[in-house]
């Protein structure tokens, strides 16, 4: 599903740090993949210390004396391993259990921190309710903040282009609704009805946005015009 760098897609990756300390290294146009599970799916810091013993899942668990289905529900799990288990992983991978855990505490910091910065991007755009072009300059001062992160710099370009064609979309509206108000339905307030359902329609698409920012899903807005 997923490319990893060394196989000739670098130039494109996302050279972030959370990626880096997996030896994962996605690509812009695989962060759209990445729908309906949870980042830390990506971690497998179990199995990376796993495959570099050169051990199976089989051979790991006849080492740490834990049971095979243990190791498997381990490396497709989120949190991080507690108690005898982490004391005998942490003895397989010759780490400290301090060690092995702090993996996963980097691992959420990280992730916290990118994740709050979307949000922030996300919700900025509702800006647009107190002046004009809000959604589009309290998203970007935010961007160029953080866009040192790979992940909140794509996917701040994605929120941030939207809100652009959103702009122009409404400008063009509002741009032919006189006419439209003159010739074809002079009696309707025109403007108004187009100003509310273009808000609306902003405003629907930012709380998509962050319920899915909070699944850790990445595949919104993925428009076929790209103007960022």
């Amino acid at each position: 599903m997923f490319v990893n760098a060394s196989q000739g897609f670098s130039p494109a990756s996302l050279n972030h740090p959370y990626f880096e300390k997996l030896g994962y290294s996605p690509t812009f146009w695989e962060l759209p993949q990445i729908k309906g599970q949870d980042i830390k799916s990506l971690q497998n810091i179990l199995k990376k210390e796993r495959e570099k013993l050169g051990a199976t899942q089989a051979e790991l668990a006849k080492k740490t004396g834990l049971s095979l289905r243990t190791i498997q529900r381990l490396e497709t799990s989120t949190k991080a391993p507690k108690g005898h288990t982490l004391v005998e992983l942490s003895k397989a991978f010759s780490l400290t259990p301090a060690a092995l855990q702090g993996q996963f505490q980097d691992i959420d910091q990280i992730e916290t921190s990118d994740t709050l910065s979307i949000k922030f991007i996300n919700l900025s755009a509702l800006a647009c309710a107190g002046f004009p072009f809000g959604n589009i300059i309290m998203p970007i001062v935010l961007w160029k903040k953080k866009r040192g992160s790979k992940i909140v710099d794509e996917v701040g370009r994605k929120i941030i282009n939207f809100q652009i064609l959103w702009s122009i979309m409404l400008c063009l509206l509002l741009s032919i609704s006189p006419f439209v108000n003159l010739y074809v339905l002079p009696s309707q307030p025109l403007i108004l009805i187009v100003l509310a359902l273009a808000f609306l329609l902003n405003f629907i698409v930012i709380g998509f946005t962050a319920a899915s920012i909070n699944r850790n899903d990445l595949s919104f807005l993925n428009l076929p015009i790209r103007l960022l």
